[in-house]
């Protein structure tokens, strides 16, 4: 039992740790700002000036990706991600942009605007 409580406070950590050099490491340059939206258990971003969230909830996913001009699919994101809301915005800084449609990047941080 203690071996286990050790490993899980080990893995913690690790998690804990991960996060924290992923916020040190972002680049300034490489953010962008939109509206977040848990949509079918996956985490999107729009930058459309036009989203509406409660149409956004309402559409099919192939209608909601057609619907707005610049949607991420948000991939890798960081344990401290968890307290957003649907349609709030956020500054994003990532890491990477992974061809495909919608285009999914890498979180590396995000902050409340």
């Amino acid at each position: 039992m203690k071996k286990l409580v050790i490993l899980l406070v080990f893995l913690f950590t690790i998690i804990i740790l991960g996060d924290f050099v992923n916020k040190i490491g972002a680049n300034e340059k490489m953010t962008i700002e939109g509206y977040i939206l848990n949509k079918e258990g996956v985490l999107y971003l729009i930058t459309d000036e036009d989203f509406d969230v409660n149409t956004a909830k309402e559409q099919s996913n192939q209608e909601f990706i057609r619907s707005y001009g610049g949607i991420y699919k948000l991939n890798s994101v960081p344990f401290s991600f968890s307290p957003y809301k649907d349609g709030q915005k956020l500054r994003v800084w990532f890491g990477e942009v992974l061809e495909s449609h919608p285009a999914k990047i890498k979180v590396l941080k995000a902050e409340r605007k």
